[in-house]
C-alpha cells in the first residue's frame, strides 16, 4: 500500500436519536460533502449560500443549525496515490 497524504479538517454532523447512536460512525460517513479545512468552512458547505445573505445571516444559520443539534467534528481526509 502507498502512503497517504492526510489533510486535518472538520465536518458538521447531524444530531443522532437515541436510537440511531449505534449507526453513528454510517450516519456521521456521509457527512464528508461539508469537510473543510477550518470549521467556518465546514459550516459554509454544510449550509449551503443560497439560505444566507451576508455574514451576520451566516452566523444566525449557524446558530439555528447548531439549536437543532448539528455539530463540527474534527475530520481527516486521506488522498491517496494509486
Amino acid at each position: 500500500m502507498t502512503d497517504a497524504i492526510e489533510v486535518q479538517g472538520f465536518v458538521v454532523v447531524p444530531p443522532l436519536p437515541e436510537w440511531d447512536k449505534k449507526y453513528s460512525r454510517e450516519i456521521w460517513s456521509d457527512s464528508h460533502w461539508s469537510f473543510g479545512l477550518t470549521a467556518a468552512e465546514a459550516w459554509r458547505r454544510a449550509i449551503h449560500r443560497s439560505q444566507y445573505v451576508d455574514e451576520g445571516d451566516f452566523s444566525r444559520k449557524v446558530q439555528m443549525w447548531f439549536d437543532l443539534g448539528y455539530r463540527v467534528k474534527k475530520a481527516k481526509l486521506e488522498i491517496y496515490d494509486g
